[in-house]
């Protein structure tokens, strides 16, 4: 199968991700705006945390002057699920080159999307492979994307976050801007 029908099958597959974490991402990049984080704090906990929910409790953690332990056992609690998610994709991604980059940016979403293979069925294994490729990383760049857009609409506009608090962790917005 070449390239661009994998490319095509995987942007498919990832229309429901894209929509859900482009409004998440934005409400991530504006909460973390209206606290005073700019475009770099907040891009950077996307790319190299991407974790979600983890990031919006992060803002609490960040704001509240937690300490570092706080930090990685509550890192660790909230995101204790992936270690099941990783040790049932081992034999799914045994040989794929990009491995690492697969590990990390395993969310929930790619998790749904990869561990059933519905959408690359009639692929030869290397196709398949390259599917998985794909769907992480267009996750990764949706929710990258939402966050960068979030961010500069946060810092463009000034508003009051309190409406937002019904989709958020109660901490993030324990103080309104």
């Amino acid at each position: 199968m070449e390239n661009m029908e994998i490319i095509k099958k995987a942007f498919t597959a990832t229309i429901p991700v894209l929509s859900g974490y482009i409004v998440l991402g934005i409400g991530y990049g504006m909460i973390m705006a209206s606290k005073g984080f700019g475009i770099l704090w907040s891009l950077g906990l996307s790319l190299f945390l991407y974790a979600g929910t983890m990031q919006f409790v992060a803002i609490g953690l960040l704001t509240g002057g937690a300490s570092l332990l706080t930090v990685l056992l509550t890192t660790l609690a909230v995101n204790a699920r992936h270690l099941f998610y990783g040790i049932s994709m081992v034999d799914k991604y045994k040989g794929v080159p990009k491995k690492p980059f697969l590990i990390f940016s395993l969310s929930d979403e790619t998790y749904a999307l990869v561990s059933n293979d519905l959408s690359c069925k009639d692929m030869t294994e290397g196709s398949r492979k390259k599917f998985y490729f794909y769907v992480s990383l267009m996750d990764y760049a949706y929710w990258a994307i939402g966050t960068a857009l979030g961010s500069l609409a946060g810092a463009a506009l000034s508003f009051n976050t309190a409406g937002m608090g019904a989709a958020t962790p109660s901490s993030v917005l324990s103080q309104e801007r």
